[in-house]
């Protein structure tokens, strides 16, 4: 009797599954016809995919994705940091205001505000000197130009001013890097007590890239970072971004 009782359940089950199988069919056309909420598209699904939507700016996914990895930089080491909108805070304002973008870039707190960044720090497995590179993403590509002339324009301008750890670093504009495969660069060099901190700020359209290195102010080579992390990183990039 148990086995007989088994084998109504059994057969009960096989006929409730076709039943369930038959309706999903059935429902196929209304599913195409208008796209309800869980539709998804080849275009869309391409572009969750890459970090994008409809081959606009990368979101958080995407500029994570256009971060260079141990896979392009093999002779490397990696620090991966916080990912995310925001990755720093602003504190005490700089002193003059007009030196407040070049704070910004130190402190990871750009104006105007990205709508993601993802940073990490990479160094040589032979060395330990540090080249720290973050990331942000802009809705627009206007907004990514008005940080630029911001950090620009307050470098030429700024050769001193009081930090929000009270400090008084001097800030020095540097000669104009070659973008590389990107639109447009600036650098320049914030000193305080003794070590200079060496910054490469660059756009591809709607992104920007932070490059940032550090060494004693006496040793002069130190401002050199290594061409080809910075040729990974923009090549990456402009790739994933299609700004290239």
């Amino acid at each position: 009797m148990r086995v007989d009782g088994l084998r109504r359940v059994q057969a009960v089950v096989v006929a409730l599954t076709a039943v369930a199988l038959l309706a999903g069919c059935g429902s196929g056309d209304e599913a195409t016809g208008d796209g309800g909420s869980g539709a998804v598209t080849e275009g869309s699904a391409k572009g969750t995919a890459s970090g994008r939507s409809n081959d606009g700016p990368l979101n958080a996914a995407g500029l994570e994705n256009a971060a260079v990895t141990e896979a392009d930089l093999p002779e490397y080491t990696f620090t991966v940091f916080k990912q995310g909108t925001v990755l720093g805070s602003k504190g005490k304002p700089a002193k003059p205001a007009a030196c407040q973008p070049v704070e910004d870039i130190r402190l990871r707190s750009p104006e105007p505000a990205p709508t993601a960044a993802a940073a990490r720090s990479v160094h040589p497995k032979t060395d330990t000197k540090a080249t720290d590179i973050t990331l942000y993403a802009y809705a627009k590509a206007a907004d990514a130009e008005e940080l630029l002339t911001r950090v620009r324009d307050a470098a030429k301008s700024c050769t001193g001013y009081e930090d929000d750890m009270g400090l008084n670093p001097t800030v020095t504009a540097l000669p104009v890097p070659d973008p590389g495969p990107a639109d447009e660069a600036f650098a320049f060099k914030r000193e305080s007590s003794g070590t200079a901190h060496w910054y490469r700020v660059v756009r591809s359209g709607s992104n920007v890239a932070v490059f940032k290195w550090q060494g004693l102010v006496t040793h002069k080579s130190a401002g050199e970072a290594p061409d080809e992390v910075i040729t990974a990183q923009l090549e990456k990039l402009t790739e994933t971004a299609g700004t290239g």
